[in-house]
């Protein structure tokens, strides 16, 4: 009895392995393998940014990764893609080496930013106070 269940454990291994070949095989020679969309309709190359345009300001903008152009100056890197939903051309630009921070625009966010720049400042003040633990 054994013996049956190892061959029984064997034939299954080999009959989900040919399974998993044929999977991957059939995806690999599906037409659409090398299309950009995934099979929802979904675009696989857009990037999501928060519109920084004055008259558009806050708007969520789709942009096409699939193609563009890109170049540099000394200051900054500029990326140059279209707007999914118009077709415009979008310049993303980013600072050319060294560190960076964006800047938040959230007024909670930067008033909490203080109180933990505040209560980092007065712990940095307070002398260190040693703690016991009564067990």
């Amino acid at each position: 009895m054994n013996l049956n269940i190892y061959t029984l454990l064997k034939k299954v291994t080999i009959g989900l392995t040919l399974v998993y070949i044929g999977l991957v095989f059939s995806q690999a020679t599906s037409p659409d393998a090398g299309s950009s969309d995934c099979e929802c309709g979904e675009p696989v190359n857009v990037w999501y940014k928060v519109s920084s345009n004055e008259e558009e300001y806050g708007k969520i903008v789709q942009l096409d990764m699939s193609e563009g152009k890109s170049f540099s100056d000394d200051m900054y890197i500029y990326i140059i893609v279209k707007d999914v939903a118009n077709g415009d051309n979008i310049v993303v630009a980013f600072p050319n080496g060294g560190d960076w921070v964006a800047e938040t625009v959230d007024p909670f966010l930067n008033e909490l930013e203080k109180e933990f720049k505040n209560l980092e400042d007065y712990l940095k003040s307070q002398p260190s106070k040693e703690i016991e633990k009564n067990y």
